[in-house]
């Protein structure tokens, strides 16, 4: 990916950046990066039911990732398998690769 496509910023340890024209919410979390693309995000709520502490609806009623304490990564790991449209990443840090959606 090219550096013009990407476009990072850091607010308050949670990363945006954009990718393909979609804005992307990152956080480390554990050994788990739980990453939101938004657009995708249908407002279904199921993450912040299963992890409430490392999930939040915005203003606009899409999840967020937010600081936590608590939620092993099993748990945020759920959470994301839980998502109706899969609108929730998670990449293992130290391997690098993707562990949902499974590509």
């Amino acid at each position: 990916m090219a550096v013009s496509d990407i476009i990072q910023k850091r607010l308050d340890g949670v990363e945006q950046h954009e990718e393909d024209g979609k804005l992307v919410q990152t956080k480390n979390i554990g050994r788990y990066k739980v990453a939101v693309i938004r657009d995708k995000c249908i407002s279904a709520a199921s993450c912040v039911a299963i992890a409430p502490k490392v999930f939040q609806l915005d203003e606009e009623a899409i999840a967020t990732v937010i600081s936590q304490d608590g939620h092993d990564d099993e748990t945020k790991l759920l959470a994301a398998q839980s998502c109706p449209t899969a609108a929730i990443t998670v990449t293992d840090t130290e391997t690098g690769e993707q562990v949902w959606p499974v590509e």
